[in-house]
């Protein structure tokens, strides 16, 4: 993201950005990854600031733009939620850097909890969550995981899911962050009585080619457009693209589809590092 010299950082945004108790502010920060901002509560989603995937993998895991976040600058916010351990979304240099903060707690699932401990993370900061459980993190603060198919179920020997889907509550706004998933009917049944305000759903998608690379794939646009058309979510957002080209897909079917199939649903498109503010 290229940024003039007199744009404020993200962080400056959060920390001048007032709000009601009806209305959240969401900055994004490439793929999955969200700053909520309710009150005066801060919450990171899945982010992947460094570019840890490239430095594993190499080539072509480049990131197409450069984070419009910085680890170091994350100190000071509340809560870290992950959906999953793949790199780009359990980010280890990420996580760490932020691990430094004496305030900050990370809520993962379950599963990776020994994970967490690995990599440093104090035992007193982290909060594991799996299907079904709802963890209330402050007054008018929750969160709800469900289990997600990142192509599939998959549970570790004591049954806990390794992929989940959260529906955070700041106070009556309803945020759902589907993490990694495909659309399925379980989730739809799950979601649609919790009256979801803001969705957002991954759109990259599946195929066989990528399949064999070894990417594990996600709903596509139309399957995420018909999942938040069917829960009911006042604006749905897309999310997981434009950061690999390799495993991408073009917003702008999204956009498309939605426009011949819920001309009526509001969407929202982000950039990176773009401030929303949603309003109930």
């Amino acid at each position: 993201m290229i940024r003039t010299p007199h744009e404020p950082s993200i962080i400056d945004q959060m920390h001048n950005t007032s709000l009601p108790g009806h209305a959240i502010a969401l900055w994004s920060l490439g793929q999955e990854g969200f700053l909520v901002k309710w009150k005066e509560t801060t919450v990171l989603f899945d982010p992947y600031l460094s570019n840890w995937v490239f430095e594993l993998a190499g080539a072509p895991w480049q990131r197409a733009f450069e984070s419009p976040l910085r680890p170091s600058e994350c100190l000071d916010v509340d809560y870290v939620v992950c959906s999953h351990h793949h790199e780009d979304h359990m980010d280890k240099l990420t996580l760490q850097a932020i691990g430094q903060s004496a305030k900050t707690r990370f809520v993962v699932p379950r599963a990776h909890l020994g994970l967490m401990k690995e990599w440093g993370i104090e035992e007193s900061r982290l909060i594991g969550i799996s299907h079904g459980e709802k963890l209330t993190l402050g007054d008018g603060l929750s969160l709800e995981a469900h289990a997600a198919k990142h192509e599939e179920f998959e549970t570790d020997e004591a049954g806990e899911h390794f992929y989940l889907s959260y529906v955070a509550s700041f106070g009556d706004v309803k945020m759902l962050h589907a993490g990694d998933t495909i659309g399925f009917a379980e989730l739809e049944d799950w979601l649609k009585p919790q009256a979801i305000d803001v969705a957002l759903l991954p759109i990259n998608g599946r195929d066989y080619v990528r399949q064999r690379q070894g990417i594990i794939g996600n709903m596509n646009y139309r399957e995420a457009a018909d999942l938040g058309a069917a829960i009911g979510a006042r604006l749905i957002v897309p999310m997981h693209y434009g950061l690999f080209a390799h495993n991408d897909e073009n917003p702008a079917f999204f956009v498309d589809y939605m426009y011949k199939r819920y001309p009526y649903q509001s969407m929202h498109l982000f950039a990176p590092g773009e401030r929303f503010i949603y309003m109930k």
